[in-house]
């Protein structure tokens, strides 16, 4: 727990903030700005909206601008609000504290050069013209594009700014499109991202937050603290608790959310699906399915062929498969018209589903398939063998549960509506992927999509709220390079050492970082320093001189969100999340589109930029999916500017579909397809469907017939990096209204573990494994589990005594999904002597 000494008044939170800004605004122009002049200055407001990915973003402001400077914050209410909802207005302390990105000290105000003869890092800098910048830009790529083509020039971006034209979207996709770069893809929460997509079909399928707060009568938030993290969706869950709905949180940790709960399960890292299996086991040892919706709206009863695992079709019979013209958007695979079969018990015989008298759920079967005897189980049966092993007792066991804690979360998803709140946090290990299949499968066996108040999402909301623009701006130019690969980013430090990928070339001779800081957010953060340094030339792409940009050769000062006009599409909220330009560039800030297309033009490809940003940004509208509001009126760049929001979704939406082969949802994989960015290989039946297996490291206990890393005797500590409710990954983390709030960068750890080692609240501690060490202050902490520490997410470097806490984390990766696996990581602790 904080101590009291650091907890402020409010009174006292306002003079301190007051008292800092008055102090840095002497020594710092920038912080100068953000004071604005007198109160008496004329006011106006305009309207902008949160781009930084906190999993529940696209929040709007109405921010307040005197003479030119933005001086305050304040959450939108939207046109149609009412005194209940306050038409859906949302926003935390981190979109409010936005200003302090625009005028903070560490903007980076002018184009920088690393000083010659310095090493990266250093912090050695000159200042260079935007000519002299980009004419270093095109002779250098120049240059390797000549020799190594374009594929040489690797972009690395991550979600720093999910925006349709700025950020590593519309403007960096086109350069990147018309020169022919590689990529390299962020592995952060694709154990879900991935998972769910080929599983479901797209991210998430649920309901609004109206719909959760008047319609659910359980709510599963299962490792996930959005009491903190995502308090724009939680008031929804916590609406539904005070009409009478039940909310269960499965967490190691005690939170801020678990402390809301009606109960609290606190289960054992990293065995959340081992729990799900046995909810499955315990779901159909008491025939607590709805049948009637495995019938309509799964393939529960899809007969699989033994000889190849997949489902018995048409066209095994020789009737060709017709495409549909619909595909999954994340694998690209085709989805086709061909009719599954499934075995009548009155008919005695397999048959198509509107032929269907009396189905078999259960049971493997011989179907004569043109004169040859196939062998056929049907997909509920084949989950049910996978799951057989996982009785309430043995996962009691591993899960560090009790069996009713199992039968308690199997009776909340049967007493439905039942809403699945279930993040990115659980996918942080090697093998987590098969928590989402896991959990899927419970929430299909009881029937929990489909419906008000029922679904799964990462923010119990879903993200399918209508109206998505389109930037073909990226795509209208000749790609220079159609097979230009995308690297997995963990594998950055292998390509640099052997030049090789997946057993095929891969030259990286410049990486361009935009809307991201890498460096800061990526495991192993050591070996992927030691790569970077492997390369020739590195620019990077910011408003703020973040870590990543210290380590560049040249730096580049991107406008922040409130100097550009943007808008993406409506994330976790019913409405356009419109941003308006609120105030011009300062210093020598340019637009992401503005540098994009003046790289471009300085490599001669000025016949292909002649379009204005007007131009570009309008185009969005005309090409916009589901482009009508909830009215049925047309969306238009003149409206939105006028309205500044416009209702895209009515309040109670729910997903009606699923956008799959045989619009049915499957807990059965009939096709896995697994990222596969580096060609290895995987075990296609073991991916069917869910399994547990223990993390690659971070496994320091012989439990459930799983012995412990041996590594555990010299490591014996769980390390974790959780989120809290002052960050956005490194986003917001130089804020200072953030920063006073906080007691920098301090390790959690439980008052049992800290006895061990003779350590008390407020020692220097070193956190250290073999692949690194950070040194911070320690915080006993018993709302923190024995046995496992947490660093919270989103320091620094230069926010740290030494070290850096992602020197310790890991980068091994699973082939399915080249997730980063953050929290499979052991550590030990000791007393910092330095």
């Amino acid at each position: 727990m904080a101590d009291k000494n650091h907890l402020l008044s409010r009174r006292g939170f306002l003079g301190t903030t007051a008292a800092v800004a008055a102090s840095a605004s002497v020594a710092s122009p920038l912080v100068a700005l953000a004071q604005g002049p007198a109160v008496s200055a004329a006011e106006e407001t305009k309207v902008t909206f949160c781009r930084g990915n906190c999993g529940a973003n696209m929040c709007q402001f109405d921010v307040k601008v005197r003479e030119g400077k933005v001086v305050s914050l304040l959450t939108r209410i939207n046109p149609d609000s009412d005194p209940e909802t306050k038409g859906r207005a949302k926003g935390c302390l981190r979109g409010i504290s936005m200003l302090q990105t625009l005028y903070n000290e560490k903007r980076v105000r002018y184009p920088m050069r690393r000083k010659e003869g310095t090493a990266r890092g250093a912090g050695e800098w000159e200042r260079i013209s935007w000519e002299d910048a980009l004419d270093e830009i095109a002779t250098k790529w120049g240059a390797y594009i000549q020799q190594y083509g374009g594929r040489s020039i690797c972009r690395w971006s991550i979600y720093g700014s999910t925006v349709a034209i700025h950020g590593s979207y519309g403007a960096w996709g086109r350069l990147s499109t018309l020169l022919g770069f590689s990529k390299l893809l962020p592995g952060a929460d694709q154990a879900m991202m991935w998972t769910c997509q080929q599983a479901m079909g797209q991210l998430s399928v649920g309901c609004d937050g109206p719909s959760i707060a008047q319609n659910s009568r359980n709510i599963i938030i299962w490792g996930a603290n959005p009491g903190e993290c995502s308090p724009h969706e939680f008031r929804y869950v916590l609406d539904a608790q005070r009409r009478g709905a039940r909310v269960t949180v499965l967490d190691p940790r005690v939170t801020v959310t678990s402390t809301k709960a009606d109960k609290h399960i606190p289960i054992r890292p990293s065995t959340d699906s081992a729990f799900a299996m046995a909810v499955v086991k315990y779901l159909i040892d008491n025939q607590l399915i709805d049948w009637t919706f495995q019938l309509y709206y799964t393939t529960s009863m899809y007969l699989v062929k033994k000889t190849d695992g997949k489902f018995l079709r048409d066209s095994d019979f020789g009737i060709p498969a017709v495409p549909n013209g619909n595909s999954n958007s994340t694998t690209g695979v085709a989805y086709v018209d061909d009719p599954a079969y499934i075995w009548d018990n009155n008919l005695g015989k397999a048959v198509h589903i509107e032929e269907i008298q009396n189905p078999a759920f259960f049971g493997t079967f011989t179907v004569d398939v043109n004169g040859e005897q196939v062998e056929c189980t049907t997909a509920l049966q084949l989950l049910y063998e996978r799951v057989y092993e996982w009785t309430l007792e043995r996962a009691a066991e591993l899960c560090d549960v009790t069996p009713e804690d199992i039968v308690h979360v199997a009776n909340a998803l049967v007493n439905g509506p039942t809403i699945l709140m279930i993040p990115n946090g659980l996918g942080h290990t090697m093998n987590s992927h098969t928590v989402y299949t896991a959990a899927l499968a419970c929430g299909l066996l009881t029937g929990n999509f489909m419906k008000p108040g029922a679904g799964m999402s990462y923010c119990a909301v879903t993200s399918t709220m209508g109206w998505i623009p389109v930037s073909y701006y990226q795509y209208t130019v000749p790609p220079a390079d159609p097979l230009a690969p995308t690297y997995a980013a963990l594998k950055f430090p292998e390509i640099m050492e052997t030049g090789k990928y997946a057993g095929n070339d891969a030259i990286i001779k410049s990486v361009l970082v935009v809307s991201g800081n890498p460096i800061s957010n990526t495991p192993d953060r050591q070996a992927m320093l030691r790569a970077l340094d492997k390369v020739e030339f590195v620019v990077t792409v910011d408003p703020i001189m973040t870590e990543t940009a210290k380590h560049s050769d040249l730096v580049l000062p991107a406008a922040q969100w409130l100097e550009e006009e943007d808008t993406s599409y409506p994330m976790f909220t019913p409405y356009t999340p419109y941003g308006e330009q609120c105030v011009e560039p300062t210093f020598e800030h340019k637009t992401d589109f503005d540098i994009a297309k003046a790289i471009a033009c300085r490599v001669g490809y000025e016949a292909l930029y002649g379009e204005s940003f007007d131009e570009v940004f309008s185009q969005l509208f005309y090409t916009a999916v589901f482009p009508t509001t909830a009215d049925g009126q047309m969306i238009t760049r003149e409206r939105l500017q006028k309205e500044k929001s416009i209702r895209v979704q009515p309040d109670g939406y729910f997903d009606t579909y699923f956008l799959l082969q045989d619009w049915r949802a499957s807990f059965y994989n009939e096709n896995p397809v697994p990222i596969n960015y580096f060609g290895v290989p995987i075990d296609v039946e073991k991916e069917r469907l869910p399994y547990f297996e223990p993390p690659a490291e971070g496994w320091n206990e012989s439990v459930g017939g799983f012995a412990k890393n041996p590594l555990a005797e010299k490591y014996p500590l769980l390390y974790m990096t959780m989120h809290n409710r002052y960050r956005t990954h490194t986003t917001t983390g130089y804020n200072t209204w953030l920063l006073e709030l906080q007691d920098g960068p301090v390790l959690h750890m439980n008052e049992q573990d800290a006895a061990k080692r003779g350590l008390v609240n407020d020692d220097l501690v070193k956190c250290y494994n073999d692949r690194g060490f950070v040194v911070l202050k320690l915080r006993i902490d018993n709302t923190i589990r024995p046995g496992m520490v947490d660093m919270p997410h989103g320091w620094q470097e230069d926010q740290f005594i030494a070290g850096h806490y992602q020197d310790l984390t890991p980068s091994f990766t699973h082939p399915w999904d080249c997730n980063d696996n953050y929290y499979d990581c052991l550590c030990e602790v000791e007393k910092w002597e330095g």
